[in-house]
């Protein structure tokens, strides 16, 4: 047993038996001091030489060494007690013959493999879980979780198997993943509450991590018992530099056959000072553009490589940091940047051969004066497909699904029926990721759908406006014109001169009332009504069209205005971004293909090219590919017949290329919960050892021993009998 006294704790309390050996020096003093004896001396000389010998000097001489002898047997006692300081500190002072309940949360993800004077966070990380467990006493029940995307437990429950643990340890990698911290605490939460100790057993949780801000500023200590003792240990760099590519984005983002494509890619310097950048963009065949970018500290900046591709197909890329990053600013060194997941991001786009416009229209198909029909003539007035730069695809609503709505650039709705709710929904997450729709309101299903996709969007979309009523001026014989228009938008801008606009006439549209701040209009009838307006939703865009292409409701159609007009909102339609070019690794993935039929014989493969599982979902518009996690990052490819006909891309969450971190104080500000104690150490074992057993005394006291032993010798030596 140890005894505590105070904030000393003795490993060695039966030791003070030895307290009675204070007494030697003592016993040794009074056997050596000399008496007074009667003595007769001859001379003078003798009775002065006595005299001396009976000095002040001579007696101060034996109370030095007395104080000095037994204090060195004082501390050389306190050497063999070992005493502790525990500085009132729990988890020094818990007797280990109760036992403890212990969770260690160690922090995986793709920041912590950060290397640093030749060694990652993570692996400090690996050192300091090891410390944890050197002191865990044999009744201690342990359970280790690793942090990653979805967090991965040695046991069921805590255990008290540290063989196991110490393995799991000793066997863990870094992953390319972004943390799920509140996964995590929730998992370790669950788990001391069915380890089955009564609650006097103590319980602890230790976050071992590099505390990256982005990743632990949002995480819910909340849910943690106040009981339950939290023990920060920090393993990350005190100043860390990294340069990363963040982003990546194609414009346009589905590009036609030599067409001008722009690949934007965004960089950061997470460092203290001024970086200059090289850039390489790696197409398939191994053909290599170079750029070279300067970035301020703690800033971001884009540069472009510009390109035109000469055949159609899936085009995979690689942008990347090559090497080490050059300092400027005075500074010529070389600096290494220690995190090499985030120097490189994968990106795919498809380049078409002709622009791919879906029409949605539920007009009959033999009806020559309906406007879905005037519309598809005017995307692709040839009559030869192949001398069309934009070609139709025309379903009706009913047909709409997840499959031929990917394989579009821009979505035309036009004379469509009332919709369901899982085709709005299709709709919305077509919008998500970066596609595109023009929705021309013809008949009273307007109103319906327009609140129908307000519904399914979940607060996403908000129509710019609502609609109020019909007006029908061709009863009247009357028309309505174009009186306002933004010709700084890009579908409108070529049109400012010509005056075209005003030659319009209108004879059936809505009423509408306008909703602020939400979205813009773009055009207004003379009456007030809003003609056309535009509001974006995700990535996407919605263009909202306030009239009909047909003969009944505008005389558009007559107009050489109509092509050039038409074709204008395709053009600023087409997708500026897709969100579908790129994954997050840890998570799932999908794409869409038509290349496969039920028939072939697929085949999902990795970055590494091997064979793992997937699911293929096969229909009359194409085949949807959903891959349900990712590992790594790279290009996940579908292959049919050993070729491949599909893939895509995913990449490191971008949050993990900022390590700023997370100081002590912080963490004890962002922990408080009304506990009694928060407890946090270095990364290092001395002060993991430190937190956990208390600071040893015993060389300190066998070092002044040492020093009084040595004044002792000097005492007897200056002072001579």
């Amino acid at each position: 047993m140890n005894l505590l006294i105070g904030t000393i704790l003795f490993d060695n309390p039966a030791l003070w038996i030895g307290a009675i050996a204070l007494g030697i020096p003592v016993m040794i003093h009074l056997l050596t001091r000399r008496t007074p004896r009667d003595m007769v001396f001859p001379t003078l000389r003798f009775i002065r030489m006595a005299k001396a010998n009976q000095s002040n000097i001579h007696r101060l001489r034996h109370i030095i060494l007395l104080l000095l002898r037994t204090a060195m047997f004082l501390f050389i006692l306190l050497a063999f007690l070992k005493p502790i300081i525990t500085e009132s500190s729990d988890l020094a002072t818990q007797d280990p013959d109760a036992g403890k309940s212990i969770i260690i949360l160690a922090d995986a993800s793709a920041s912590m493999g950060y290397l640093n004077d030749g060694v990652t966070s993570f692996s400090r990380a690996k050192v300091a879980a090891l410390e944890i467990l050197d002191h865990c006493s044999a009744k201690d029940k342990i359970n280790l979780i690793i942090m990653g995307s979805v967090p991965k437990l040695s046991f069921d429950a805590p255990s008290e198997n540290l063989v196991i643990t110490r393995k799991d340890i000793r066997e863990a990698e870094v992953l390319p993943d972004h943390a799920d911290i509140n996964a995590a605490l929730a998992e370790a939460v669950k788990q001391l509450g069915v380890d089955g100790a009564p609650p006097s057993i103590k319980k602890e949780i230790y976050f071992v991590s590099d505390f990256q801000r982005s990743n632990w500023s949002n995480v819910n200590f909340g849910i943690v018992n106040e009981n339950v003792q939290m023990v920060f240990i920090p393993v990350g760099p005190e100043e860390a530099s990294n340069c990363a590519i963040i982003s990546v984005s194609v414009l346009p983002a589905s590009p036609t056959v030599m067409e001008p494509v722009e690949i934007i890619c965004k960089v950061a310097n997470y460092g203290n000072r001024s970086s200059q950048v090289p850039l390489e963009l790696v197409f398939k065949d191994d053909e290599i553009l170079t750029q070279e970018i300067t970035i301020e500290p703690h800033m971001t900046a884009s540069t472009s490589f510009r390109v035109r591709i000469n055949d159609s197909g899936l085009y995979e890329c690689r942008l990347r940091i090559p090497g080490n990053t050059s300092l400027s600013a005075g500074d010529r060194l070389t600096a290494k940047d220690g995190l090499e997941i985030d120097n490189q991001r994968f990106f795919t786009f498809n380049v078409a051969q002709k622009v791919n416009v879906l029409l949605v229209s539920d007009a009959k198909t033999d009806d020559v004066k309906s406007g879905s029909r005037f519309l598809d003539r005017a995307i692709n007035p040839f009559l030869e497909s192949q001398d069309a730069t934009v070609v139709t695809s025309v379903i009706r609503s009913d047909k709409l699904d997840a499959l031929n709505a990917a394989s579009a650039q821009v979505i035309i709705l036009s004379e469509i029926n009332e919709l369901s709710l899982d085709k709005a929904e299709i709709l919305i997450n077509y919008l998500r990721d970066g596609g595109s729709i023009a929705y021309f309101h013809v008949g009273g299903a307007s109103a319906h759908n327009l609140k129908l996709l307000t519904e399914a969007s979940e607060g996403d979309y908000a129509a710019p406006y609502t609609l109020t009523g019909q007006v029908d001026l061709s009863i009247k014989n009357e028309h309505a014109v174009l009186a306002g228009a933004n010709f700084d938008h890009r579908i409108l801008r070529k049109f400012k001169e010509t005056g075209e606009l005003g030659d319009l006439k209108f004879y059936s549209y809505f009423t509408t009332e306008r909703v602020k701040q939400k979205g813009q209009v773009l055009l207004s009838f003379d009456d007030g009504n809003v003609a056309m307006a535009e509001k974006t939703v995700g990535l996407g865009t919605m263009l909202l069209c306030n009239f009909g292409c047909s003969l009944e409701s505008c005389d558009m159609p007559r107009h050489t205005l109509f092509v050039p007009l038409v074709h204008e909102i395709i053009k600023g339609l087409r997708p500026s971004a897709d969100a579908r070019n790129s994954f997050e690794v840890g998570h799932q993935c999908s794409m869409t293909t038509e290349s496969v039929t039920q028939k072939d014989h697929v085949e999902f493969r990795d970055p590494d090219d091997t064979v793992i599982e997937g699911t293929l979902d096969v229909s009359s518009s194409g085949a949807f590919i959903f891959f349900p996690r990712t590992h790594k990052c790279g290009f996940y490819r579908i292959f049919v017949k050993n070729s491949p006909v599909g893939s895509v891309a995913v990449n490191v969450n971008a949050l993990e290329s900022n390590l700023e971190a997370l100081d002590i104080s912080q963490l004890k500000e962002l922990a408080k919960i009304s506990r009694a104690q928060f407890y946090a150490a270095l990364g290092n074992q001395s002060s993991i050892s430190e937190l956990l057993s208390g600071k040893h005394l015993w060389h300190y006291f066998l070092l002044i021993a040492i020093v009084l032993l040595a004044l002792e010798q000097v005492t007897v030596m200056i002072l001579k009998r």
